[in-house]
């Protein structure tokens, strides 16, 4: 994905500088690590408008280990999100082994929500997506997802959803747990996929409390070029 790698900790941007807030969509970001410790997530928390978003659990037989530890925050405004990134890489200047994990910022141009209605088994999957690792240091581009309530979306969805090589993994909600359909990659990648897998949930329905996200990376930092991270997609079959 031709990512640029620094040294121990690793970071890219495509972030551009702005004198005014930007409303042009939603900004996430999310920390994703296997050991947080307790001051960085108080730092997190108290100063930097995360919350704890951990995941509930997952499938068995997952390619990679899901993050112990899942925060997240949430904004409206670019030059917000630029000066949260920036506080918590100067905090990880003085404290390194704060964290072994990643850190990710989103920009959200799609979300979509996908219409209720009963399942149809006569639609076909439209694809199968064969996954690689990402080389060490690099970072993956974009990202497609799919969430949708485990307990009333019809299990045969889910199981066509997994059976097309969505990585997931479980979180809870208010209305209840939700699985949560991950494919990432190249930026081209994911948005020629993003109108396959709505016009195809929409047609084969089943799915309940579903919408569909694109999120963009623009901007990240890991631990360790070494860290272990989710497969990317390689190729498609139809």
């Amino acid at each position: 994905m031709n990512l640029t790698n620094n040294s121990k900790t690793t970071t890219n941007t495509i972030v551009r500088k702005s004198t005014r807030p930007a409303l042009v969509g939603e900004f996430h970001m999310h920390i994703d690590a296997q050991t947080l410790s307790t001051p960085f997530e108080k730092f997190l928390i108290e100063t930097q408008n995360f919350w704890n978003s951990d995941f509930s659990g997952h499938p068995e037989g997952l390619a990679h280990r899901p993050p112990k530890k899942h925060l997240t925050m949430k904004t409206k405004y670019a030059s917000q999100l630029r000066e949260n990134f920036a506080s918590i890489l100067r905090y990880l200047e003085d404290n390194s082994e704060a964290i072994e994990g990643y850190i990710e910022a989103e920009y959200i141009p799609v979300d979509v929500e996908i219409e209720e209605k009963s399942f149809n088994p006569e639609i076909e999957i439209p694809f199968k997506l064969k996954l690689a690792s990402l080389a060490p240091g690099t970072f993956r581009q974009d990202e497609l997802h799919i969430t949708l309530s485990r307990q009333q979306s019809d299990p045969r969805l889910i199981n066509s959803l997994r059976d097309m090589g969505f990585y997931s993994v479980y979180m809870e909600k208010l209305f209840g747990e939700v699985e949560i359909f991950t494919a990432q990659g190249t930026r081209k990648m994911i948005r020629q996929l993003l109108p396959e897998v709505i016009i195809y949930l929409t047609a084969v329905g089943g799915a309940v409390q579903c919408s569909v996200k694109e999120e963009r990376i623009i901007r990240w930092w890991m631990s360790s070029p070494e860290l272990l991270l989710p497969s990317v997609i390689n190729t498609v079959e139809s």
